[in-house]
């Protein structure tokens, strides 16, 4: 199984357009932020609504992939932690020292603290980093949960993907109640929190993949088509319909939220299994696929720049200019990552 998925052109579509629509949001921030002066609710909410599919995207990409693995725990760990762990180490160096030393100089000492603290969290010059550390937990967890996946019928994941899904209404229950299933100061893991998060992501994308293939074309496409609108209408209308706040928002933009979770359902349903013809299309899709992890790391480091200077240069609106300026960081990165990928010495670190 594991020899085949590697070369499913519909998986490597499904990874360019999440690694875009990652890029795309951290150009959004410039709006919704406001950073700069370039504040646009509006447009930010459009398309705040739409990107945040994406990491629920990579990591149902990640449970077609990896579940059930063969590898026993220490292997597994042996060949995916070694992968995740100095990346995060490197890049998240790389992201103190360039913030600290170029865009917003510290001293010295600040900048060495803000390195010990890597190992425990990201900094605040690299937040996209956060995915790495949640990768991590993912990892851990696979190997334990393969030997019932292996085994698990289709009723038996249905029944824990129901729980998954009732899990992801637990923070607005939480918002509208103050009430979540045994929370309290005490205890913040509320009677479905082990069957909760990113762990239903990875089990859905194998289920997914295991039992979509039996839909027709069209169910699919349908299905996918209609999810994937209701999350989105769903995202927006909450996302103007809360008191604004920046813990508004992210509630309502939560990757482990029923919405979101619509919206990459919707996305995966609708480019399973499907045809791309060979040709440049399907090379430029393999390609950006390969690189993705790379692309991913230090797209970081040009989005902002990009930004801003389209905007101060060219003027564009800010909606035009979150299109254009994640096409360009997307190409910039992975000219970067494939520079990067040809040096013995950083291979390991984007591939």
């Amino acid at each position: 199984m594991t020899n085949i998925k590697v070369t499913i052109n519909w998986l490597d579509l499904l990874k360019v357009i999440a690694v875009f629509m990652v890029i795309v949001a951290h150009a959004n921030d410039c709006i919704i932020l406001n950073q700069d002066g370039n504040f646009n609710f509006e447009w930010g909410t459009y398309i705040g609504s739409l990107y945040r599919f994406a990491v629920p995207l990579f990591v149902l990409i990640s449970g077609v992939l990896l579940l059930p693995t063969k590898l026993n725990l220490l292997e597994f760990y042996k060949k995916r932690l070694w992968r995740i762990l100095p990346a995060l180490l490197f890049w998240g160096m790389a992201y103190v020292l360039f913030d600290g030393i170029i865009l917003n100089p510290k001293t010295w000492d600040k900048i060495f603290m803000d390195i010990v603290r890597l190992p425990l969290s990201f900094g605040d010059a690299s937040p996209h980093l956060w995915y790495l550390y949640m990768l991590v937990g993912l990892y851990l967890i696979i190997p334990l949960i393969s030997p019932w996946v292996a085994k698990a019928t289709k009723r038996e994941l249905e029944m824990v993907l129901g729980i998954f899904i009732f899990s992801t209404f637990i923070p607005y229950l939480k918002f509208l109640t103050g009430l979540a299933f045994g929370v309290c100061d005490w205890n913040e893991f509320h009677s479905f929190y082990y069957l909760s998060g990113f762990i239903g992501y990875l089990l859905m994308g194998y289920y997914l993949y295991t039992y979509l293939p039996g839909w027709s074309i069209k169910a699919k496409r349908w299905t996918g088509m209609f999810l994937f609108l209701t999350g989105y209408g769903i995202t927006y209308y909450l996302t103007i319909s809360v008191p604004f706040s920046i813990p508004n928002i992210e509630m309502v933009w939560y990757y482990c939220s029923p919405n979101v979770l619509l919206e990459a359902v919707g996305i995966f349903m609708l480019l399973e299994g499907i045809t791309i013809k060979e040709g440049f299309f399907l090379k430029m899709i393999n390609a950006i696929a390969h690189y993705s992890f790379g692309i991913f790391l230090v797209h970081y480091f040009f989005i902002g720049p990009v930004f801003r200077y389209m905007a101060v240069h060219f003027g564009l609106h800010p909606g035009l200019n979150v299109l254009v300026s994640a096409t360009l960081t997307l190409m910039i990165a992975f000219v970067i990552t494939w520079l990067l990928a040809r040096l013995k010495l950083t291979r390991k670190l984007v591939s």
